[in-house]
């Protein structure tokens, strides 16, 4: 045990237990979100699968959102986000983990590779990390998926939080590219992870940016919506 674990010791930000952020009891009890809905008009659909009428050169091909954005999971994505308790990730990778292993859309099953939506560079320099690649990696790592950090965020944009709808999608318009030195396989199943679904602004605009590449293939995952 570390000198800050025996200062501020780890507790469940759910039941105030000891030695971890979001223990087995409160995973079993988050929210989960229901029903699934369509990333495109976020109607109810099975296995959060884009509907035909829905589907665009540039839609995702599905959407799964592990918990409703409420609770302990909140709680544990906005100490992680903004309180910068970057341990949070670890907890929270585990939940999913377990989360999948019980229940997910048939396409998340078997091969997946998964793709954080990163920061701007400064951003992450400023907090230390960026959230949805750390718990990413370690999710593709439980869940035996490859990792690929394979998009760069090339504009300091605003905050998404207080935008609206419109002015989300203007906000991250063309904001990302494909990083160049990675050998790409179009045929690959792209899973894109971020930590909250809101309006799906970024990740829709990512996904917009990976089908201008020729990825056929993309999926959107997220801790919360």
């Amino acid at each position: 045990m570390g000198i800050l674990d025996f200062l501020f010791p780890k507790q469940c930000v759910g039941c105030k237990k000891g030695g971890t952020y979001f223990c087995h009891d409160c995973v079993a009890r988050a929210k989960r979100t229901f029903p699934l809905v369509c990333p495109v008009c976020e109607r109810a659909s099975i296995d959060g699968v884009t509907h035909a009428k829905c589907k665009s050169g540039v839609s995702p091909e599905g959407l799964f959102s592990v918990w409703e954005y409420t609770g302990v999971p909140r709680k544990l994505i906005i100490q992680l986000k903004y309180k910068f308790v970057e341990e949070a990730a670890c907890d929270l990778a585990r939940g999913v983990s377990l989360e999948l292993s019980k229940s997910c859309p048939y396409w998340l099953k078997g091969k997946n590779t998964l793709v954080p939506i990163p920061l701007y560079w400064r951003r992450e320099n400023w907090r230390g990390f960026n959230q949805a690649k750390n718990v990413g990696e370690l999710i593709a790592q439980q869940m035996g998926w490859e990792f690929k950090d394979l998009l760069v965020r090339t504009k300091n944009t605003k905050h998404q939080v207080g935008l609206k709808g419109e002015e989300r999608k203007t906000n991250v318009g063309g904001i990302f590219q494909i990083e160049k030195w990675i050998v790409l396989n179009l045929n690959k199943k792209i899973v894109l992870f971020d930590d909250v679904w809101t309006t799906g602004s970024t990740l829709k605009e990512a996904t917009k940016t990976l089908k201008a590449e020729g990825f056929a293939q993309v999926y959107c995952l997220t801790l919360a919506r």
